[in-house]
C-alpha cells in the first residue's frame, strides 16, 4: 500500500478553531483512512502493448518538434501566439494541455501531453543548460527531487538519477527515475534536448528499512515513463524556454477513481509548473559567469 498523508482543508460553514471543526476533521480523517484501508490502491503491470501506443504517440510528437526544430514551422509553439507569447516575455508562465483529448487513453494506460513556457530575464542559454544538466544539484533545485546524481555525460549526452516524490493530498509516492538526455544545439541561440525517462521504479516505504523496490512496470503505475522536450532560445536579453511534457500512466480503476483519478491527472501538470518555476529560480539565483 502506498505512503497516504491526509490533508484536511477548512470546511465551508464551520468556523476555523471551533470543537465542530475539530471533531469534523477527525471524523473525515477516519472516514479516509478507513476506505484506504478497504480500497487499497490496486497494482498493475506495464504491458508490451501500453508501451507501443505510447512510443508511437511520443514519435508523433517528435515529428512535429523536429519540423520546428528544421525551421519547417516556427521554432517554438508559442511563437504561433504573439498574445501569449508576449505575456510570457512579461513575466507570466503558461501551462497548457499539449492536445486537446488530455489525458489519453490507450490500452491499460493514460498518455498526459502538456507544454509550458517561461521566459528567464538576464541570461543566457548557457546557464539554463548549466542547471538543466547540474543533476548533482537537481536535489536542491526542485522540490519534488529527493535525490540526485550524476551518473555519465559524454559532450551533450547525460544521464542522471533522482528519486522522486510525487504527491496530492491524499496520495505520496516515491519513484527512483534515470534519465537520458541529449543536447543539440541548432542555431547560435537555440538549443534543443531530448530526454528520455526509462527506468523507472516505484519505491514503497522510502528511506526506511522496510525500504521495497519494484521491478520497472511493477507496482500502482502512477509513472511509467517520463519524456521531456526543450527548446530554448534567446531573446529580448533572456532566454525563453519551453518545455513538451509526456508521461506515462495506469488507467484509472473505478473502485479507487476517487484516489488515483485526481493523482494521475494533476501531479503531471503541477510537475511541469514546478520544473519551469524553479528552474527559472535557479538560473536568476546562479552567480554570475
Amino acid at each position: 500500500m502506498e505512503t497516504v498523508s491526509i490533508h484536511l482543508p477548512g470546511y465551508p460553514g464551520l468556523r476555523s478553531g471551533t470543537l465542530a471543526v475539530h471533531a469534523f476533521r477527525i471524523t473525515l480523517a477516519v472516514a479516509l483512512a478507513f476506505a484506504l484501508l478497504v480500497a487499497p490502491i490496486p497494482t498493475t503491470t506495464l504491458r508490451p502493448r501500453t508501451v507501443h501506443e505510447f512510443e508511437k504517440y511520443a514519435a508523433l510528437i517528435e515529428q512535429q518538434l523536429n519540423e520546428r526544430w528544421s525551421g519547417t514551422r516556427p521554432f517554438l509553439a508559442i511563437d504561433e501566439s504573439l498574445q501569449e507569447k508576449s505575456k510570457v516575455l512579461a513575466g507570466e508562465m503558461l501551462i497548457r494541455p499539449g492536445t486537446e483529448a488530455n489525458p489519453i487513453s490507450i490500452s491499460n494506460g493514460l498518455i498526459h501531453d502538456w507544454l509550458g513556457d517561461v521566459f528567464i530575464p538576464n541570461t543566457t542559454v548557457a546557464k539554463v543548460l548549466g542547471i538543466l544538466q547540474n543533476y548533482d544539484r537537481h536535489h536542491e533545485i526542485y522540490p519534488e527531487v529527493i535525490e540526485s546524481r550524476l551518473i555519465e555525460r559524454k559532450g551533450n549526452d547525460v544521464k542522471g538519477y533522482w528519486r522522486l516524490e510525487r504527491k496530492n493530498p491524499i496520495v505520496t509516492v516515491d519513484f527512483d527515475v534515470y534519465q537520458d538526455a541529449h543536447y543539440e544545439q541548432i542555431a547560435p541561440s537555440k538549443w534543443v534536448c531530448r530526454a528520455y525517462a526509462k527506468d523507472i521504479s516505484e519505491v514503497d516505504n522510502p528511506g526506511s528499512s522496510g525500504e521495497k523496490k519494484y521491478s520497472p512496470g511493477e507496482g500502482s503505475g502512477f509513472l511509467w515513463r517520463v519524456y521531456a522536450y526543450w527548446s530554448l532560445q534567446e531573446m529580448s536579453g533572456g532566454v525563453l524556454a519551453e518545455n513538451r511534457s509526456l508521461s506515462l500512466s495506469r488507467d484509472i480503476p473505478l473502485a479507487v477513481s476517487w484516489i488515483i483519478k485526481p493523482f494521475v491527472q494533476d501531479v503531471p501538470r503541477q510537475s511541469l509548473e514546478s520544473t519551469l518555476k524553479n528552474t527559472r529560480r535557479a538560473v536568476a539565483s546562479a552567480p554570475l559567469n
